[in-house]
C-alpha cells in the first residue's frame, strides 16, 4: 500500500509518500504501529486525521492491498 504524508506531518517524517507491505487482514492500527517504529518522530502524536482512497477512516478500519492511505495534520482555524 502506498502511504502519504501531508503538511507538517511530510516535513517533519521527510519524505511525501512511503510504499509499506502489512499482512493481510491489517487495520489502520497496525499501520500507524510500524509507522511509529520506522518514524519515531510519530511517537504520541495521535493528532492526525486519517483517509483510505480519499475516504476518511476509523483506526479499526481493515485495509487492503493497493490501499492509498493518507496522514493529514488536525486543520485548525480561526
Amino acid at each position: 500500500m502506498t502511504i502519504r504524508f501531508f503538511a507538517s506531518l511530510r516535513e517533519e517524517i521527510g519524505i511525501e509518500r512511503e510504499e509499506l507491505e502489512l499482512e493481510k487482514g491489517s487495520a489502520i492500527t497496525d499501520l500507524l504501529v510500524a509507522l511509529k517504529r520506522t518514524h519515531p518522530v510519530l511517537l504520541g502524536n495521535e493528532n492526525f486525521l486519517i483517509a483510505v482512497n480519499g475516504v476518511r477512516s476509523k483506526v479499526d478500519q481493515r485495509l487492503g492491498e493497493g490501499d492509498i492511505v493518507a496522514l493529514l495534520p488536525p486543520v485548525s482555524g480561526g
